[in-house]
């Protein structure tokens, strides 16, 4: 079960969220760059079309970490035991879509 960026904050476990919007394109396009104090984080995808994440490497659409449309989203944390702290990229095969990022 996934524990949300609101209840690590309220639980002092981390210092207050980051939030970002970020346009991933039809091209490969960094989502949030390595960082080793990273805890957290959490990517929305808010537009119409099926993006895909990468983690730690060039994205290519259909591979990766697929983010639904309209509200698709991945989680990740120390607490879940699935935190990656390399950089990540995107790719959608439509042009600029938005993708909401909270991370900790």
């Amino acid at each position: 079960m996934a524990i949300s960026a609101s209840a690590y904050y309220s639980s002092g476990l981390l210092a207050a969220p980051v939030h970002t919007e970020v346009a991933c394109k039809s091209s490969n396009t960094v989502l949030v760059a390595a960082n080793l104090d990273r805890k957290y984080l959490l990517v929305i995808n808010d537009s119409d079309t099926v993006c895909y994440l990468y983690l730690g490497g060039t994205a290519v659409a259909s591979k990766g970490i697929r983010l639904n449309a309209n509200g698709g989203s991945f989680e990740m944390s120390l607490q879940a035991g699935n935190l990656y702290q390399g950089a990540i990229n995107c790719i959608n095969s439509t042009g600029d879509k938005t993708l909401l990022v909270t991370q900790a």
